[in-house]
């Protein structure tokens, strides 16, 4: 008997102790000790398994080769069922052999599988692995491995995609192993066609988990801070306040814009003016506003856009919404997301709590991290002015970015995953222009603060529940889940809906992500769904998307359905914004049904210059004229909510505008598709999350079945001799 003792590290903190034994025979047992909390996150499976590490491979003995230990497949914890999903869109089993959508050479089906105690040595490839599948009739399949890989961040895990033969028909369960160096796996079942029947599980077989990882709690909380923390967040932003003698206002709020703390200081400003360029009295430049709301709308869209993979400041939001990205650079686009500043309005029905100004640009608005993960945001006024950075490569240090960096000292975000850690079309983007924050000897008070928690110091609960879609771990909120049909004989179904986004999910799951860390994360977006006449038919968010996109995602879906309806140009004549449709007409669109209208159709139409970016051009139909421009004065997409926006600043209404179905306004930046059924408008779906680009390959996944047809796409209309663009694919979008 040969004897090896073991200790090792499973996961940073826990240890794995015991003794490994082979017998004369050869036979390798290993006698446990202790494992202790033994927990790991597997980020290749969609809905987060944890696995266990049962076995422990490279102990090598004199005598053994490589590969001494049995491999072994992953199963269920309470079944032999192996832990597999489709290859490209992650669905889980039964598979059939083919897919419905070719994404490669051929359309055979990938299964990944799980594997531990599984080893390459250098040089070797997929081809030194062989699998097979054996089913009812003792029929023995060849299965090609295509592709073996680490799982991230648990190098003793390996992925391995393997090809089904064209011949392996709906036979019910098989059961799959793999083969290493002579040395042969455990087996799982695996359903093929469907689940059931099949041979019985091998004379001693056992499950072989991980565990199944337990899902956030329903009704987890917005925020993991404290009441002690917020405290701490105001004392320290105040402190350096009055060591700089500005008084200001300071918030905080949780993830979801929940109020978490207020401190007016004394002498604080009560109100700020809105003023960047263009006109002043037009749009909502040289309007007044209070300040604790500007304050709350900093904070508000620091936490929005920020993950675990992503911290953007409302110095990062002023960057992106800009007639040209990177700002004052002629001769190119307006910015990603321009036309974000006006989502989660306090008049919309989706985002509640609100922004309470729509997301803001104006620096000041940083974002809160607890232990690595987002928190909330701190939102900095007291200026007086309410704005955008217009020269972003002045290096200028506000008062107010200085007082929210004091603030949020100790509850920063990763250096890893900030805004200036990420590229956006080979630009960087900025986060903040404070490197090294006051920090001052000297406590100030802040009697008279407000700290809103629950009884017993708990936080807001989160509006989200986890449910899984198509496969796909995420959140819904009750008030759009489940699914629902949208109404009349030819409306998307209850199920349409489910495989609208189930579709939408899968392939976000397997899209590069733009704006998230580490590089070669997937994208992270929300996902919704809306009838013809703009009712949420459903929303799902992935696990980790930001908050921004909630109602963004909506506003998208409701602008394409909108404009690509028969009665759109009539409801804006209706509603008083018939020069639009005028501007429009002398362009030659109608907005009669005619053509179907993504959302970057219509945010093309929405530019201060057509095309877009090209200066000393006309402004597009939709546009203010770029005299009279500012990002708080944009066109049609403020003019619509202007009225009901400032009016709720004082109190509740029942919706942005006066033409039913926008509720939430409108949005116009790419990322929405209009579904058609039967060759008819029945509804849209709405990305947001990632990049542009990437929402609308996201959106064309989703729709795929649902697509509008090809002849009466917005890309098939000439603008000024311009063709209006329908969709644009990131390149190399898979994983």
């Amino acid at each position: 008997m040969k004897r090896a003792q073991i200790s090792k590290s499973v996961d940073g903190s826990t240890r794995l102790c015991g003794t490994l034994l082979r017998d004369s025979s050869g036979c390798l047992t290993f006698a446990f000790a202790m494992l202790l909390n033994a927990k790991s996150s597997l980020r290749a499976a969609p809905f987060l398994l944890t696995l266990v590490l049962l076995a422990i491979s490279s102990i090598r003995f004199q005598d053994v080769g490589a590969q001494t230990t049995r491999p072994t497949l992953i199963s269920n914890a309470d079944s032999t069922r192996a832990i597999a999903f489709e290859s490209v869109t992650r669905q889980r089993e039964p598979f059939n052999t083919t897919v419905q959508l070719k994404f490669g050479a051929d359309s055979a089906t990938r299964i990944m599988l799980f594997a531990m105690n599984l080893q390459l040595q250098p040089g070797e490839t997929a081809s030194a692995v062989t699998a097979d599948a054996e089913d009812a009739t003792h029929t023995i399949y060849p299965l090609t491995v295509e592709h073996i890989d680490s799982v991230p961040d648990q190098p003793w895990a390996l992925s391995l995609v393997v090809r089904l033969p064209s011949n392996l028909a709906d036979v019910g369960d098989v059961l799959v192993r793999i083969k290493y160096g002579g040395v042969q796996s455990n087996r799982v079942r695996v359903g093929i066609g469907h689940v059931g029947d099949g041979l019985p599980d091998d004379t001693g077989a056992v499950p072989t988990p991980g565990l199944i990882a337990p899902g956030p709690p329903t009704g987890a909380a917005a925020t993991n801070l404290n009441p002690t923390d917020v405290q701490t967040i105001l004392q320290q932003a105040a402190s350096a306040a009055t060591a700089l003698g500005k008084p200001v206002n300071i918030v905080v709020t949780d993830r979801e814009a929940n109020a978490l703390g207020f401190f007016a200081m004394p002498g604080a400003p009560a109100t700020t003016t809105v003023r960047s360029v263009g006109t002043l009295g037009q749009g909502l430049e040289g309007g007044v506003v209070p300040a604790a709301l500007a304050a709350t709308a900093k904070a508000a869209t620091a936490a929005f856009f920020s993950t675990t993979g992503n911290a953007f400041t409302t110095r990062t939001a002023g960057f992106i919404i800009q007639e040209h990205f990177p700002p004052g650079i002629s001769f190119r686009a307006g910015g990603p997301l321009y036309g974000v500043q006006f989502s989660s309005l306090p008049c919309g029905d989706i985002k509640i709590p609100s922004a309470r100004l729509g997301l803001s640009g104006d620096p000041g608005g940083l974002p809160i991290y607890k232990n690595g993960l987002p928190a909330g945001g701190i939102g900095i006024e007291g200026d007086g002015l309410y704005t955008v950075d217009r020269v972003p490569t002045d290096d200028d240090q506000p008062f107010e970015e200085l007082i929210a960096a004091s603030g949020i000292r100790g509850f920063e975000a990763p250096p890893l995953i900030r805004g200036d850690n990420i590229l956006v079309d080979g630009i960087r983007l900025p986060f903040s222009n404070v490197s090294n924050p006051p920090a001052p000897s000297t406590t100030a008070s802040i009697a008279g603060a407000t700290i809103s928690f629950g009884p017993g110091g708990v936080p807001p609960d989160s509006e989200f529940v986890p449910q899984v879609v198509g496969g796909i771990a995420g959140e819904v909120s009750p008030r759009f889940f489940p699914f629902i049909a949208g109404a009349g004989p030819n409306a998307l179904t209850a199920s349409d809906v489910n495989t609208i986004i189930s579709h939408a999910a899968q392939q976000a799951n397997i899209t590069r992500a733009a704006i998230r860390q580490p590089l070669g994360s997937n994208a992270r977006v929300t996902i919704a769904v809306v009838d013809t006449a703009g009712v949420v038919l459903g929303v799902f968010r992935q696990q980790d998307a930001p908050v921004f996109g909630y109602d963004v995602a909506v506003q998208k879906a409701r602008t394409a359905a909108f404009f690509s309806s028969a009665n759109a140009a009539s409801s804006l004549q209706a509603a008083g914004f018939g020069s639009y449709v005028a501007h429009a007409n002398a362009d030659g669109l109608r907005f009669d049904g005619a053509f179907a209208f993504s959302d970057r159709a219509i945010g093309f139409l929405h530019r201060p210059f057509f095309p877009d970016g090209i200066n000393d051009t006309a402004a597009g139909p939709f546009s203010t004229a770029i005299a009279d421009w500012s990002p708080f004065n944009v066109g049609l997409q403020l003019d619509l909510v202007k009225t009901n926006f400032l009016a709720s600043l004082g109190g509740p209404v029942a919706s942005c505008t006066a033409i039913p179905g926008l509720t939430n306004g409108i949005q116009i930046f790419p990322g929405s598709v209009p579904l058609y059924k039967n060759g008819v408008l029945v509804g849209a779906i709405g990305i947001s999350g990632d990049g542009v680009d990437q929402d609308d390959l996201i959106a064309a996944a989703g729709a795929n079945g649902f697509s509008p047809p090809a002849g009466i796409r917005s890309d098939q209309i000439f603008v000024r001799g311009v063709r209006l663009p329908f969709v644009k694919f990131p390149r190399s979008p898979n994983l």
